[in-house]
């Protein structure tokens, strides 16, 4: 018998590998793995998932912009040593972009760490907004 002969097997060592890494975070709770921080700087809601959909990180593309859902599902109870109220060990540096359409036409969903509030933005305001890349997890 090898290391990992079932897919379960494989998926466990992928996750394990990954962990091991600093520039992902795989999410114990949804299998997703996340960018360990935001892009740095802003940029508009078209920029933000460019820059995802571009992204190769820790040998990995198929990177996304995340829903605002699943962003939500991030939000802890408390914040950081950084202010960002933020479950994983990701670094942010402002609000952070969602894939999901705004209120409005022209709008883009996006999430404040601070508070945990989500607010639609003008797509093309890039003040405080960034790109934190999501991918599913390596079907192995």
């Amino acid at each position: 018998m090898g290391l990992a002969d079932s897919p379960i097997q494989m998926r466990i060592l992928f996750l394990l590998f990954l962990q091991t890494r600093s520039d992902v975070w795989p999410d114990p709770s949804t299998g997703k793995i996340w960018a360990s921080a935001d892009n740095g700087s802003g940029v508009s809601w078209s920029q933000a998932a460019y820059y995802c959909r571009s992204l190769t990180l820790g040998g990995l593309r198929d990177w996304r912009l995340p829903s605002i859902d699943e962003l939500q599902q991030l939000v802890g109870p408390s914040a950081n040593g950084s202010g960002y109220r933020i479950t994983g060990p990701i670094k942010l540096t402002g609000w952070e972009w969602s894939s999901s359409p705004g209120a409005e036409k022209g709008e883009g969903w996006a999430l404040d760490f601070g508070d945990g509030g989500r607010a639609s933005v003008v797509a093309g305001d890039s003040g405080l907004n960034r790109a934190l890349c999501v991918r599913e997890p390596a079907e192995r």
